[in-house]
């Protein structure tokens, strides 16, 4: 019996030690961290529980839930980007703005300064926490305004030169994920406020042009317009989740502040009467995302196409709103 006491011990002592070694080896083969994590996770939403989020640097509340279409992923406050990782929000020194793909596989982040007289973007690997620098166009030239396309696979940016204290659009540049590379491509003609997105089925982008919505083939070359239609709108994606409608800011001669349009014929599908200072996109096909005021303060709200206000997604203080944050939801 002492004998066999003895031999346990000893196994015992011998399955510490190799599981010490091999934890130690798996913390000198894990990758360097792309973007940085949070400190701890959030509690997490049932699907009827509505959970608020504080939103770190912020006064900003988000309220949510599990079975949501679609959460924050990402925001900005001025220049300044954070994201979320394990349910809470991160600063990214050094980025101004952080997009993250729809599945939340990947992310996309968009430096504050020039690395080797190039604009960049870091591609994020959000599963594996590694990421790659691809460079995207030679200064003078930048690209920001990054939008992903629906699966995932491509990130467009609207391509800028500054003219005196402004900065005008001048194409756009297409980064592919998967390969880590980057097509600039010069639009002639193009709007100089314009910004470029995807279509639904991402052989295309779109922008607006002469107060209405011009598509472009990813050549640059000009595929269809739709006049008067007022200028695309809508946070990542301006099409709705069928692809079948898209959200424009109206015409100012129309009363209504929000216009939602047939992506294949151009008629008018709905004026929607919402006193909208932004609008970050779609929740379902009949229901949009906008920031409305509320008394000397602001909210993100789920609204109808009629303008009826459904649900309250994020609180948003005046001084927050004044600094420009700015909400990215993404689609799980």
């Amino acid at each position: 019996m002492p004998m066999i006491a003895g031999l346990r011990r000893t196994i015992r002592r011998t399955a510490r030690r190799t599981a010490r070694r091999a934890a130690a080896v798996a913390a000198a083969a894990a990758p360097v961290a792309a973007l940085a994590p949070a400190a701890h996770a959030a509690p997490a939403a049932t699907a009827a529980v509505v959970v608020d989020v504080k939103l770190t640097g912020t006064g900003v509340t988000v309220h949510e839930k599990t079975a949501d279409p679609v959460k924050v992923t990402s925001y900005t406050l001025g220049n300044v980007a954070y994201l979320r990782r394990n349910g809470r929000f991160a600063k990214q020194t050094g980025y101004q703005e952080i997009t993250v793909a729809p599945k939340g596989r990947r992310a996309v982040a968009v430096p504050t300064t020039y690395v080797n007289d190039h604009d960049s973007v870091l591609l994020a690997d959000l599963t594996a926490n590694t990421g790659s620098k691809v460079q995207t166009v030679a200064r003078p030239l930048i690209a920001k305004f990054a939008h992903w396309s629906r699966d995932g696979a491509k990130a467009v940016l609207t391509v800028q030169r500054k003219n005196g204290t402004s900065w005008d659009t001048v194409g756009f540049a297409v980064v592919d994920a998967a390969a880590r590379t980057t097509r600039a491509v010069t639009v002639p003609g193009v709007d100089r406020a314009a910004r470029f997105r995807w279509g639904p089925g991402g052989t295309e982008v779109v922008t607006e042009h002469q107060g209405g919505t011009r598509f472009y083939g990813l050549d640059g070359r000009v595929r269809r317009t739709f006049a008067k239609t007022g200028a695309p709108a809508g946070g990542e994606d301006a099409f709705s989740p069928s692809g079948s409608a898209f959200l424009t800011w109206c015409p100012l001669t129309y009363a209504e502040p929000v216009c939602v349009w047939n992506r294949t014929t151009g008629a008018l599908s709905a004026k929607v009467n919402i006193r909208a200072q932004a609008l970050l996109g779609w929740w379902d096909d009949r229901h949009l995302i906008a920031v409305v005021p509320s008394g000397t303060a602001y909210r993100a709200v789920v609204a109808d196409l009629t303008g009826k206000s459904t649900r309250v997604l994020a609180d948003i203080p005046a001084a927050d709103w004044k600094a420009r944050v700015y909400l990215s939801y993404t689609r799980p």
